[in-house]
C-alpha cells in the first residue's frame, strides 16, 4: 500500500507536469487559410498620417505554413516615423500560455531597416500595450516576433503582465514601422499568429 506522503508527492508532480505541458503547447489563433479571420486595418489609422496601411487581403504569395498569409499593402514614405498596422478584435483568455508570437515577412526587394512589433489591447479599460522593443526584419525571410506574457516579463512598455492581463485580451495588432528611413511602398505579410 502506498504511503500518504508518497501519494501527495506523486499528485503534486502530476499537477506541476500538467501545467508545464500547458505552457509548452502551441495554439494557432490565425493562419489565414480560410480568409481574413476578422483582421482589418483599424479605422482610426486612416485619420493619422503616421499610419500608412492601404489595403489588406489574404494572399498565396508567401506563407510561413500552409498556403496563405495576411498581406498588407503599405506606403511608408520616409522622413518621419511611420507605421502600417492591422488588428483583430476578439475576447481571448490566454491564461494557459506564456508567449504570443507571429511570423512577419517583407519581400526580398524591400529595404533594410524596417521593424515590426506586436501590440495588445487588454482589460476593461481597453489598455493599449506595446512591446518594449521592435524586431528588425530581414528582406525575403520570415521573422518570428515573440513576446513573453508571464509576470516579470520585460517585453511590454510600462506594464508587468499578470494573470488578469492574459485572461482578458481584446485586440491583437501587428505593426511594421520605419523610423524616418527607409521608405517602403509594397506589401508585408503576417502568418501563424499563435500563443504558446
Amino acid at each position: 500500500m502506498m504511503k500518504a506522503k508518497t501519494l501527495v508527492v506523486i499528485l503534486v508532480a502530476l499537477l506541476l507536469g500538467s501545467q508545464m505541458i500547458a505552457y509548452g503547447e502551441t495554439k494557432i489563433l490565425y493562419d489565414f487559410e480560410n480568409g481574413l479571420d476578422g483582421w482589418e486595418i483599424p479605422d482610426w489609422s486612416f485619420e493619422d498620417d503616421n499610419y500608412r496601411a492601404e489595403k489588406i487581403d489574404v494572399s498565396e504569395d508567401f506563407a510561413s505554413s500552409g498556403k496563405s498569409s495576411l498581406r498588407i499593402d503599405a506606403d511608408l514614405t520616409g522622413g518621419s516615423w511611420q507605421g502600417a498596422i492591422v488588428e483583430v478584435m476578439e475576447y481571448m483568455d490566454w491564461t494557459p500560455y506564456s508567449t504570443i508570437a507571429c511570423d512577419v515577412l517583407i519581400p526580398p526587394d524591400a529595404p533594410e531597416g524596417l521593424k515590426a512589433k506586436i501590440i495588445l489591447t487588454v482589460g476593461e479599460k481597453w489598455s493599449w500595450t506595446e512591446m518594449s522593443r521592435s524586431v528588425k526584419l530581414t528582406p525575403g525571410g520570415w521573422m518570428t516576433i515573440t513576446a513573453n506574457l508571464l509576470p516579470g516579463s520585460m517585453d511590454w512598455k510600462r506594464i508587468n503582465p499578470t494573470d488578469e492581463f492574459r485572461a482578458d485580451v481584446r485586440k491583437i495588432n501587428v505593426r511594421i514601422e520605419s523610423n524616418k528611413k527607409p521608405a517602403f511602398t509594397g506589401p508585408f505579410y503576417v502568418d501563424r499568429v499563435r500563443v504558446e
